[in-house]
């Protein structure tokens, strides 16, 4: 028999192989278990935060869509409709939404998704470690720590951000080495990183990292002592930073279908909207008016209600960082409010609700860093961790800590030119780098923290030799953690009393702050334990055998530490009986307006507020889903105003801000949109024929302040008008019906463009009705049929979009394509219909996706002939 065939046994190196891949994987297996084990084994989704009522009903409508073989470009849902696939947040692209569409069902799919990226996420800090010549052991403390510690875990409630921290090793990874030697696998590895986080949803941390790269290529990868010459110096670093380079203009050539529509769409929203210049460009470019306060946002005094202020939002503050290597050091921030932090008048909003990354680990990459690293690549590592940890403090810049100290002796610090986040790093960016200021929340810069510090602690693994003297410290500083355990356990009560009142939270009740401080003491006792039984071992042990203790540790600090961050519940409170309704027909679909919510409206009970609960997070979930909150329409697919999108549209965002200040113009808009029009007056047309409307010049274009005041001259002017417009359909109880709003019969129309634009129509009869009725079977397509069509206008009660095209049949048959579509009362549709026609269609296909998706195609062709081009080079090269 020959010794090849099938029937011959397993040989020594693939069984060796087997055994290295089952070992590699199983603290992951047995992490995953712990940490999600009872999603799979009993139907549960993630409870926490944006998990549940954000991502879930989002990505659920992006699934119903696929099914429904159309491309997920517009949500109908939103507001009175709203760009999908433009927002980013929803990754309609990314290729990880393909477990969405398994026959195992949605349900199942989000679960997968969710472990399937720490999976990514294990395996890829596992491979970076291994790139850069760690042990097997070490690499594997690397990935346990990053997959597994707090900021990563905390991500599964966020999951456009899990997606792009899970290829960040691959990315810096492959960047370094890019830096290093470019070379085309490298460069293809690190492009096409850099396209998943993008396509994922997360396009800030793509962009962080080649400013981290870029970082490498200039400082790191070469050395900076005696250089052959500056001409060579320079021609090094030029030639690293242009792979770079090159290797991000692929990733944008791949994402182009991604960044195309998101850079359009975010160019008209409040993103991009500054009546202060917010950085040294738009300073340069006169933005804003001229005035004392010219300068304010610049110096970090950004006005309140703005993105300027708002994009400091989730800072981290110096006082949580003990949190990295002392479990639960804040206190946990659920089920019960025990988070004691939230006691200092400084804490701000959470981004993650765990930053614990284990006391063996802190203890090992600081040994990494005070063991004076020689190679470049460590000390690239120290920069990056650096760098992360102070960007993210945000707000908490120079101008903080003088307001502090001056706090401190009295002083209350209002002459001070500047704001808080001056002088530090996150402002710093805002200020020198461009279209920085569009970004948001300094926390997600801990990302690279995080990352530093388990692979500094696995190249600390691999370097550690205990002397005698190292012993003793180290023993002594976990018998201090060990005996301030015991201290603050004893005396959390008194320490819980001494910390100033704070206000109740909306959704876990009043603040217990002696629960909290004795969360912090167990979690100094587990620091003092960690340390003491991981540095025993690593004294005492054979190498190997103290290695896996290591590991132990490791993963049993993060399993009771970050025990808690990862609940879920039964995923029959998300859809009755647990079915997804993903195949459910458009047709059947219910598209009127249902509610209308202010992100500062409490919609919880008074009660919640004054006492706590265990299971307060699933009674919190049943109401959200009750009230549709933010986007659980999306699962009942109604309409809810105003939109809770990720990229917020300036025109529609303004309406609502003047309205929030305006009763009665509050009123108005909400009968504008159809809130709770139906139950008394009976269905709201979707759309309808109308024969006159009046006019107003352009207002998108008009700086801030004047975008403001002329909007809210419109919307007067609209509610205001006293004019008669008669309407039909025969969706309506009535034919003919007058609508009224406020006892006055009245449809006041408005629509936008300069005097030179306006087409001039025929005047219809005065008695003239044109019947309508509205057919929609695609998301992002509408049919308006008409009868005895007269001249005026279509309205549809749709967002105005540019991607919006118009078609229109006429009683012949012959088709008008190209139709201009006009912006009417600011956020709706306006067509100009001629007598005769038939039937009017509206598509949203933006141009920029149309293009964006032609560059990509093009792009991925280019990395298929390439990787095959190599492959045959290397098969010709070993014949």
């Amino acid at each position: 028999m020959n010794e090849n065939s099938a029937s011959s046994p397993v040989r020594p190196d693939s069984l060796h192989r087997l055994q290295s891949c089952v070992g590699i994987w199983l603290p992951f297996l047995f992490l995953a278990t712990f940490f999600f084990g009872n999603a799979f084994a009993k139907n549960e989704q993630f409870l926490f935060r944006d998990a549940a009522h954000f991502y879930y009903p989002l990505f659920h409508e992006v699934t119903r869509q696929w099914k429904a073989g159309e491309v997920p470009l517009w949500s109908p849902f939103d507001g009175i409709g709203m760009p999908l696939a433009a927002d980013a947040t929803p990754s309609v692209f990314y290729p990880g939404k393909l477990l969405l569409l398994t026959p195992l069902g949605f349900n199942f799919g989000m679960r997968l998704v969710v472990v399937l990226h720490f999976a990514l996420a294990y395996g890829g800090m596992f491979w970076a470690a291994r790139i850069w010549r760690c042990s097997v052991f070490a690499a594997l403390l690397a990935a346990i720590t990053y997959a597994f510690g707090g900021p990563v875990l905390s991500y599964h409630a966020n999951i456009i951000f899990l997606v792009g921290a899970s290829w960040l090793p691959f990315a810096l990874a492959n960047g370094w080495l890019i830096a290093r030697r470019p070379a085309l696998l490298p460069g293809l590895g690190l492009a096409l990183s850099l396209t998943m986080m993008i396509l994922g949803g997360d396009p800030q941390l793509a962009f962080h990292t080649m400013m981290m790269l870029a970082l490498a290529a200039v400082l790191f990868v070469q050395p900076w002592r005696r250089p052959p010459s500056w001409r060579r110096w320079f021609t090094w670093r030029t030639y690293r930073m242009g792979a770079l380079v090159g290797c991000a203009m692929l990733a944008a050539g791949l994402s182009a279908i991604q960044i195309l529509p998101t850079s359009e769409w975010a160019s008209r929203s409040l993103r991009a909207t500054a009546d202060q210049p917010r950085n040294v460009y738009e300073l340069a470019q006169g933005v804003g008016p001229q005035g004392d306060d010219r300068l304010t946002a610049l110096l970090g005094n950004p006005k309140p209600n703005t993105h300027a202020l708002h994009s400091y939002d989730f800072s981290i503050g110096p006082w949580n960082w003990p949190n990295t290597f002392i479990a639960n050091f804040s206190g946990k921030m659920y089920p019960l409010n025990e988070r004691w932090v939230r006691a200092i008048p400084a804490e701000g909003r959470i981004w993650f609700v765990s930053l614990f990354i284990g006391t063996l680990t802190v203890f090992l990459a600081g040994y990494a860093i005070w063991n004076r690293p020689s190679r470049r690549v460590d000390r690239w590592l120290v920069a990056i961790g650096l760098f992360g940890l102070i960007a993210s403090l945000g707000w908490y810049g120079l101008g903080w800590l003088i307001l502090e100290v001056g706090y401190g002796f009295g002083w209350e610090g209002k002459n001070l030119p500047v704001g808080s986040p001056f002088g530090g790093l996150y402002w710093l960016l805002n200020v020198l780098v461009p279209k920085y200021a569009q970004f948001r929340y300094p926390a997600k810069w801990w990302i690279f923290f995080a990352f530093a510090v388990s692979l500094l602690a696995a190249r600390g693994l691999d370097q550690l030799c205990i002397s005698q003297r190292l012993f003793g410290w180290t023993a002594m500083v976990a018998l201090v953690f060990l005996i301030a355990g015991g201290s603050v356990l004893l005396s959390a009560s008194w320490l819980g009393s001494m910390l100033p009142i704070s206000p109740n939270d909306n959704l876990f009740g009043p603040l217990d702050p002696s629960a909290g401080i004795s969360q912090m003491a167990l979690g100094l006792v587990s620091a003092g334990v960690a340390l003491a039984v991981g540095v025993l071992g690593l004294y005492f042990l054979p190498r190997r055998l103290a290695f896996m203790l290591v590991l132990l540790v490791a993963a049993t600090e993060l399993a009771i530490g970050n025990g808690w961050v990862a609940p879920t519940a039964s995923q029959d409170l998300w859809q009755s009986n647990g079915f997804d309704l993903t195949s459910q027909p458009l047709q059947s679909l219910d598209f009127r307006p249902t509610n209308y919510f202010d992100r500062r409206d409490n919609l919880y009970p008074p009660e919640f507020a004054e006492k706590g609960s265990a299971d307060r997070m699933i009674a919190g979930l049943k109401i959200d889903r009750k009230n549709n909150f933010p986007r659980f329409h999306l699962l009942d697919t109604v309409r809810f105003v105003p939109s809770v999108v990720s990229i917020t549209p300036r025109d529609h965002e303004t309406i609502w801000t003047l309205a929030r200040s305006d009763q009665p113009l509050m009123n108005f808009l909400r009968d504008m949109h159809g809130v709770g029009w139906q139950p008394t007056n009976g269905p709201w047309p979707a759309a309808w024929w109308q024969a006159d409307i009046d006019w107003h010049s352009p207002i998108d274009p008009l700086p801030p302040n004047e975008h403001l005041q002329e909007t809210k001259q419109l919307l007067e002017s609209l509610k205001k008008s006293d004019r008669l417009r008669l309407l039909k359909s025969p969706d309506w109880g009535q034919s003919p019906l007058t609508y009224k709003w406020d006892s006055t019969n009245r449809f006041p129309v408005i629509l936008e463009a300069a005097p030179a634009d306006r087409p001039s129509l025929p005047t219809a009869p005065p008695a003239a009705i044109v019947s309508t009725k509205l057919d929609r079977t695609r998301a992002g397509q509408m049919t308006l049929h008409l009868s005895s069509s007269q001249p005026g206008w279509a309205i549809f009660r749709e967002y105005f979009d540019p991607g919006w095209q118009c078609t229109i049949t006429d009683g012949r048959g012959k088709v008008r394509s190209g139709v201009s579509i006009f912006r009417a009362n600011r956020i709706l549709m306006a067509v100009p219909i001629k007598a005769g026609d038939t039937k009017v269609t509206l598509t949203y296909w933006p141009q920029s996706f149309v293009i964006g998706a032609v560059l990509s195609g093009f792009s991925w062709l280019a990395v298929v002939v390439l990787l095959v081009a190599k492959l045959g080079f290397a098969i010709s090269k070993r014949r």
